[in-house]
This record gives C-alpha cells, sequence and structure tokens, in this order.
C-alpha cells in the first residue's frame, strides 16, 4: 500500500518513497528513537494474509537480524501497520548492482572486490543456515563502504505456495519481462522443483559474476521455456569470447559456480571469495588477460594445481606465446570503462589521451570528475586503477622507454613520476617551461625527453633528469607556426613530429616530418593534419575519424595505399592530434566518440543560493555580463562554438551570424553596444567587433590567434587586453597592429581592467602556483598578489572595491581593495560558497553591485570510448 510523506509507523516516520524492492515498496523513513534515517519495507497484503508465509516471514526476520556483517543489509526492527508487514532496514546510498550493468560490464578489479564481499556475505549466511533463494543483481547494493547483500529469505521456493517471480520483481516490468529477470540466476534444481541449498546460492553468485564479467548474462531466452532449457542443458559463452581481459583463473571460478550438478560446483562461498582473493592478490601471475601478450617466458612457469587450469593456461599460452601468424588470426577487442565517478578528459587544452605503456601492461589517462582532472595508472593486467598522487591538472602524459615512469606537463612545469609510487619531481621548472599549453612529448631510449613547450613552440629537447634545454627544430616564418606531438623511431636517434600552420591548414606544409635527436635537417613523410606513430613497418595516424596504417621504412618512405584499422577514432582537431597509442608489441588503444559537457547558467546569491535559472541546458562556455547589466554574452557548442547574445530580462537568446568555426572569449563594449571577440573561420584567425542588436562585422586584426583571445578592454573603449601564449597584451582598437606587450609571464591569463582604468587583474603561475594578482597599467613591474592557496579567474565588482576569484577547490572567495592613487590595498581572502563549474573556461561573471553571480554550473559531462585492440596488425588481414 503506498504511503505518504509524514506517516507514522510506531516511532518511524515515512519521508520519501524510494522505489520497489523485492517484495514491495521500499520508503526512505527517520527513526524518532535514535534520531537515524532507515529504509522502510511494507509487504503487500496477500503475504500477510498467508499464515504459513506470514510464521516464516517473521521467524526468518528474526534468524536475519542476528546477521552481523558489513556486506549484509542490517535488519534492524519488524512491525504491523494497519495489517501488513513491514521491515526496518539499514538505509544504504548508492546504487544496485543491475543499474551499475546497465552501463556495461565492470573493471577486473571491480569485479575481484564486489565478487569477494558478496561471497563473504552468503558464506556468513550460509553457516547461520540461511539460504538466500534469489540473489541476482538487483539484491545487491553499491555503496561507498562496499556490497551490501538484500533481501535475504524473501525469495522461496515454489514449495511454499506462491510465485517466486512475483516475490522477486524489482521495477515495473512485463509478465514475461519478469519471468526472464527472474529465472536468469536460478540454479538448474531449482527449476526442476528440488530443494535448494547453500550450492544453489553459489550457482547465483557465478551467474552474478559472469554478467560483471563480461556485460551479459550467462544465460538467455526469447521464452521462459527457451530460457529454463539453457540454464539446465547449455554452457555460456566463454568469458575470453565476450570479454578478452579475463584472466583464465577467474574464468575457471566462475565456470565451477555455473556446473550443472551441485556436486561439481563449489561447495562453500567460502572457497569461491577465497579464489578471487587469490586472483586479485597474485596479479600478473594468476589474472594474465589472454588478449594481451606477455613479454617474458619467464610468466610461462605460472603454476596450476588442477587440470582443467593447466588446460585454460595452454590454451591463453597458445595465444599469448604463439607466432605472429597465430596471434594475427586471434583479434580480441574491448572497451576499457574508468573508474565510477570519473570520466575520460581526452579532448582540449587540458586533457590526456589514454596512452598505454611500451610493454603494453600499464596505461594512463587524464580523468576529470568534474571539476578537477588528474592522471590515473590502469593495469591492463588486473584491471586495477589508481590516481597519481600530485597530478592534480596535469596533461598530456607519456611513457618512458623502460615501462616504470611518466612524464607530464602541469600547468607550471614539465614533471616526471614513478608508477611504482612517490610524489612527481621537477624536470623543467616553470621559469623555462610554459607547459601550461604544452604539445605533446616523448621519453628516448638515451634519456631525453623531446617536447614542444607551447603552441607556438618547435621541438626541444632536456634530459629526463633536468638540466639545460635546447631547440631541435627551427619554425619558418610562413610556413609553420608549430611543431608538435613528437614519437620515438625504433633506433632511438630519429623522431617523427607533426609541423602544423594555424593559418593556412590545409596547406601542403601541413604533415608528419622527420627529424633526429641531434636535429637533422627535418623532411617531409607524408602530409596531414594529425599525429602519426610508427609501428613495426608501418605509419598509423588518423585521417577523417579514421585509423590508417600505411607501409613506411624506418627512413621514412612511405609507399602503398593507406589501410582503414578503425573507424569513428577521436581526432582533436583543435589541436591536430588523433587520441591513440600503440605497444611495442601491437596493442593498440584510441578514443571513439567525444566527451560532451552539458551545463547551465544560473544566478546565485553571495551564500550560494539559487536565484534564477537562465535558459536551458546546454553546451555554454565564457560567460560576459554587458555594462548595463542588461545582456551576457557566451560561447555555446562543441566543437564548434557559436556566439549568442542572451537577452537577461526577456530571458531569451540570439546567436551572432559570424559564420565561423569556432569563437573564442568575447567583450563588450563600455556603452554595451558592441562586442569584441576572436573567431577562427576555414583555419585563418581574427579579431572582429560586431554590433550586439545586429549589423556587419569589422575585422580588426588578421593573424594566428588561435593561441589567445580577448579578456578585457579598458573602461574607455581604446583598449582590448589580449591573452596571448607568451603573456598578456594591450591592442589599441584605433590601430590595432601596434600592439603593446605587458610584459609578465608566459602562462598570465584571463586578465580585465579595474573600473578606473589603471589597474589589470589576471592569473598566473610566476611564483609556481597559479594565483590571482593585480599588476599597474602604468607600470606592470608593479605587482600585488590576491590570493594565497592557488587562484583562478579573478574578476572586478563594478565599483573596484572588490574583487573575486575561484580557488583550486572551486570556492569563490572575495577581496576587498582599496586605491590610492598608484597604490592599493587588499583584505583578507574570504570564502564566500562553493560551485560546480563547467571546466576549461572562465565559469563566472559578477552584477554590478556584487551581489550575485551567473555561475556556468556543470550539469552533465559524458566520457568518450577507450577501446583496445590486442594485436592492430590482425586488422591489416581482417
Amino acid at each position: 500500500m503506498p504511503l505518504t510523506s509524514g506517516t507514522h509507523l510506531g516511532p518511524y516516520e515515512v519521508l520519501a518513497p524510494l522505489g520497489a524492492g523485492g517484495m514491495g515498496e521500499v520508503y526512505r523513513a527517520r527513526d524518532t528513537r535514535l534520531d537515524r534515517n532507515v529504509a522502510i519495507k511494507i509487504l503487500p497484503a496477500e503475504f500477510a494474509a498467508n499464515e504459513q508465509l506470514r510464521i516464516r516471514f517473521e521467524r526468518e526476520a528474526r534468524t536475519i537480524s542476528q546477521l552481523n556483517h558489513p556486506h549484509i543489509c542490517t535488519l534492524h526492527d519488524v512491525g504491523k501497520f494497519e495489517g501488513n508487514d513491514y521491515l526496518v532496514m539499514e538505509l544504504l546510498e548508492g546504487e544496485s548492482l543491475a543499474d551499475r550493468l546497465e552501463r556495461g560490464a565492470l573493471p577486473l578489479s571491480e569485479v575481484l572486490k564486489i565478487g569477494v564481499q558478496i561471497a563473504d556475505a552468503l558464506d556468513r549466511a550460509h553457516r547461520a543456515g540461511i539460504v538466500h533463494r534469489d540473489l541476482k543483481p538487483g539484491n545487491v547494493m553499491l555503496t561507498k563502504t562496499g556490497a551490501k547483500l538484500l533481501d535475504f529469505g524473501l525469495a522461496k521456493s515454489s514449495a511454499l505456495g506462491f510465485s517466486a517471480e512475483a516475490a522477486t520483481v524489482m521495477r515495473p516490468l512485463t509478465q514475461e519481462g519478469s519471468i526472464l529477470g527472474t529465472f536468469q540466476y536460478m540454479s538448474p534444481e531449482q527449476l526442476e522443483g528440488l530443494e535448494a541449498d547453500s550450492r544453489s546460492d553459489i550457482f547465483a553468485l557465478g551467474a552474478v559474476l559472469y554478467e560483471m564479467t563480461t556485460g551479459q548474462r550467462a544465460f538467455d531466452g526469447s521464452t521462459k521455456t527457451s530460457l529454463i532449457a539453457a540454464i539446465v542443458s547449455k554452457d555460456p559463452k566463454p568469458l575470453a569470447q565476450l570479454q578478452p581481459l579475463t584472466p583464465p583463473a577467474l574464468e575457471h571460478v566462475i565456470s565451477k559456480c555455473l556446473a550443472k550438478e551441485a556436486d561439481d560446483r563449489w561447495q562453500s562461498a567460502h572457497d569461491v571469495a577465497e579464489e578471487m582473493r587469490w586472483i586479485a592478490e597474485a596479479g600478473s601471475q594468476a589474472g594474465v588477460a589472454t588478449t594481451i601478450s606477455v613479454r617474458k617466458r619467464t610468466r610461462e612457469r605460472i603454476a596450476w594445481g588442477a587440470a582443467t587450469v593447466l588446460a585454460a593456461i595452454a590454451v591463453a599460452m597458445t595465444f599469448l606465446y604463439g607466432s605472429a601468424t597465430q596471434r594475427a588470426a586471434r583479434p580480441f577487442v574491448t572497451d576499457l570503462t574508468p573508474p565510477a565517478g570519473i570520466r575520460y578528459n581526452a579532448v582540449g587544452d587540458e586533457a590526456g589521451a589514454l596512452v598505454v605503456s611500451p610493454d603494453g601492461t600499464m596505461a594512463v589517462f587524464s580523468g576529470t570528475d568534474g571539476a578537477q582532472n588528474q592522471l590515473y595508472l590502469r593495469s591492463l593486467i588486473t584491471g586495477e586503477t589508481k590516481p597519481i598522487n600530485g597530478s592534480d591538472g596535469a596533461m598530456f602524459p607519456f611513457w618512458a622507454p623502460d615501462s616504470r615512469k611518466i612524464a607530464f606537463f602541469s600547468i607550471t612545469a614539465l614533471k616526471r613520476v614513478d608508477v611504482s609510487g612517490g610524489s612527481p619531481s621537477v624536470v623543467v621548472p616553470s621559469a623555462a617551461a610554459s607547459a601550461g599549453s604544452a604539445r605533446g612529448g616523448v621519453w628516448t631510449p638515451d634519456d631525453w625527453i623531446i617536447w614542444t613547450p607551447n603552441t607556438q613552440a618547435p621541438l626541444e629537447k632536456v634530459r629526463a633528469s633536468g638540466g639545460p634545454v635546447s631547440n631541435i627544430t627551427k619554425l619558418v616564418a610562413a610556413k609553420h607556426t608549430s611543431h608538435r606531438w613528437p614519437s620515438v623511431m625504433p633506433d632511438g636517434k630519429h623522431l617523427l613530429y607533426l609541423a602544423a600552420n594555424h593559418q593556412n591548414p590545409t596547406g601542403g606544409d601541413n604533415g608528419i616530418y622527420m627529424t633526429s635527436v641531434d636535429g637533422e635537417e627535418p623532411k617531409l613523410v607524408m602530409q596531414s593534419t594529425s599525429s602519426g606513430v610508427y609501428s613495426d613497418g608501418y605509419l598509423l595516424f588518423v585521417r577523417d575519424q579514421t585509423l590508417m596504417a600505411q607501409k613506411m621504412t624506418t627512413s621514412g618512405v612511405i609507399s602503398g595505399d593507406p589501410i582503414p584499422i578503425a573507424e569513428n577514432v577521436l581526432d582533436d582537431v583543435g589541436i591536430w592530434r588523433g587520441a591513440f597509442s600503440v605497444s611495442s608489441d601491437h596493442l593498440l588503444t584510441f578514443h571513439t566518440g567525444r566527451a560532451t559537457v552539458t551545463s547551465e547558467l544560473r544566478w546565485v546569491d553571495r551564500t550560494g543560493k539559487e536565484l534564477a535559472k537562465i535558459g536551458s541546458p546546454a553546451s555554454y562556455w565564457d560567460l560576459e555580463i554587458s555594462p548595463n547589466g542588461q545582456k551576457v554574452a557566451v560561447e555555446i557548442g562543441d566543437p564548434l562554438r557559436e556566439l549568442w547574445i542572451v537577452d537577461l530580462a526577456r530571458n531569451t537568446r540570439t546567436r551572432l551570424p559570424l559564420e565561423s568555426a569556432w569563437v573564442g572569449t568575447s567583450v563588450f563594449s563600455p556603452d554595451s553596444s558592441m562586442i569584441y571577440t576572436s573567431i577562427l573561420r576555414q583555419g585563418h584567425g581574427a579579431l572582429i567587433v560586431h554590433g550586439v542588436s545586429g549589423g556587419t562585422e569589422k575585422k580588426l586584426l588578421d593573424g594566428n590567434l588561435a593561441d589567445g583571445g580577448v579578456s578585457g578592454i579598458s573602461p574607455d573603449g581604446k583598449s582590448l587586453l589580449f591573452v596571448r601564449a607568451d603573456g598578456l597584451a594591450l591592442i589599441p582598437i584605433a590601430n590595432p597592429t601596434q600592439e603593446v606587450k605587458l610584459g609578465g609571464h608566459t602562462n598570465d591569463s584571463f586578465g580585465e581592467f579595474s573600473p578606473d582604468g589603471k589597474f589589470l587583474t589576471y592569473m598566473s603561475d610566476q611564483n609556481g602556483r597559479m594565483e590571482a594578482f593585480i599588476t599597474s597599467v602604468a607600470d606592470p613591474n608593479q605587482k600585488w598578489q590576491v590570493s594565497n592557496n592557488g587562484g583562478f579567474y579573478p574578476r572586478w565588482r563594478h565599483d573596484g572595491k572588490e574583487l573575486f576569484y575561484l580557488d583550486p577547490s572551486n570556492k569563490l572567495y572575495a577581496v576587498s581593495v582599496e586605491t590610492n592613487g598608484s597604490d592599493l590595498t587588499l583584505g583578507t581572502p574570504q570564502p564566500l560558497f562553493s560551485i560546480v563549474p563547467r571546466p576549461q573556461c572562465r565559469p563566472y561573471a559578477v552584477s554590478a553591485d556584487g551581489q550575485k553571480f551567473l555561475v556556468n554550473t556543470l550539469v552533465e559531462q559524458s566520457s568518450p570510448t577507450v577501446t583496445v585492440v590486442s594485436n592492430w596488425m590482425s586488422r591489416l588481414r581482417h
């Protein structure tokens, strides 16, 4: 019977419905005696009317209440309400395993961890004489403290005289769907009407483990009859056929759980738990995935105790150590999912596609939780994923040749870190590296790091241990604006890199070139607008979102036609890079699809309380409020960005007809009638001005603007503040070619003028960490540091008496400002509230009086997929 909020069941006050669960409706409630939240399940009246069932239910409820186990949902109390039995249980926050499986298979490490927890819970129940009889993903809850097993003793056999399928429905389904959803996990003896015992639960555990590992059910059928026939007489598909990264040892555990005869299964859940613990602890020895080549012959000597396991290993070794022809006949493909709550951060300036280690046993990738990105290390043997300490804000990681170290770029420096642990160390400090806009690197066998420090740089080299930096290549004016994405050839001496010209993206000079660590004269290998990597006689590159392989000699001579290897590969056109990597023995990883971000514009007050929403959710970028407070300029779209003007009074928006492929940050003129922005159109950059309410655009400046954009405008409307790769600059609107550099630091960015025009606020890593600063326009050498624990995107209140900025945790701070001629006094930063911003943009704007903030708030962010191919060369033959 449905309950309403505020209903009291004795000392329990119903707060809200949680949905269907097991045999009834589940509600969030408050235990008024112990002042704690609980879950209450109301049982249907038809169950209470069955005297035998009611007595059995009460007896088993008392028994289960004595079970004290961290992975069994605790039963607190039982009672009656208007003739209906109810249970009072531990309130669990999280998602069911069934809901998690809707997103696909789990990583191996999660399968083992959750599987051990479920098996331990079953073992505890079995030792108390309780058989679950209804183990399935819907009865497992995933919480922050681990898996929790639900509904012990509620799903009985048909001998008790009621429908098992009616007792186990977890969500609205058709009648046929309900039957299939229940019978999927029943053992053969249950389906034959025999008494279920603990080994029936072990069969169900095997079916759940199978589904967790592969993302598919072990048994399926279009009808109840065909499903029962499959469970009783057929074996499920081998796990390695569906999930190539499955260790043979785990396949053995699951297949034994699913034995048709109860005597042939594991005889206790304890044994199953111990086997999975052994697989997790033994790592590469017990958990060798059948799709990834193991490089050392000593790994062939793994000892197994049973003949069935030896047979599994023999099959695996045939694939792992067979000839290249044998391995080519076994092309396996699988997808890698990121950890729960983390998304691949594979696109854009502050990113890093997943990169496989040279030996093919590990991968490193940049991931984001929506607020901060950092690096993660993933074992391709065990599936374990862990964050790399000290890598917050890291981008574009790459491996050392020994697969034991990783180099990456932070906003301030080129760094390195050991995969075994420890903190990152600096290779090139911020004084010599504008790493915040770096474009890739490679670590050579001779311990050189070759890298591109910013978007307008040639290749540079430095010893991996640190030291002086020197150029390898030289940029030729009017030919290339950047040399980027270096990769090393097998001799360790020669390099491939992409040479790009942002001003002429379709020109013949754009392409993959070859040079040497010693700086040999570069030669064109092939025309291209995406990075390339050499692998065993082939050049791999992306063209029109298709990964291609074309024959190439080690001297850089191309021959034959390119062969498609994979489609829909992410090609990050904004930075001229294909999101793929390859190990020394042909393990290929690549991203498909794209990362999509949805945000919405919200007005909040100084406490963070939401006041109103502007428009509907979309892919919003940088915000700018007009000086008169009536309009908002915002870029919308991904990857193409268009400039829109939002009318705050009418809550409508209008697109400016700029007909460009990309729009940068924008600022309004002081009278709010015009808007200044930088655009990229057919590869050509321009600084333009356009009427807010219509008219046509006027071009102020041609040139390569891809490395920066408009950041602010002087109060008199005479100068624009522009962000370049090498710092801030002033552009006179009347004579835009007379640009004035403000000096400062290469990573100075996101500045704006004070209301009186005498000062600039901006963010900079000039002291080794990104902080908010103020400088004098008249004397740029005069500086004041505003933040003291990290500061981003500083903005003025319109009277100049207060400044705002975000700290690294996205908390907004306010700082009072008092000016006295050319001097000023800053107050102590005061925290206001935290936001969840859309990443990689200036995510907030301030009302004139500083009492409201328009925040570009992250709503949803999807992740591109990572695909792993065990031997990419097999695709040359398929």
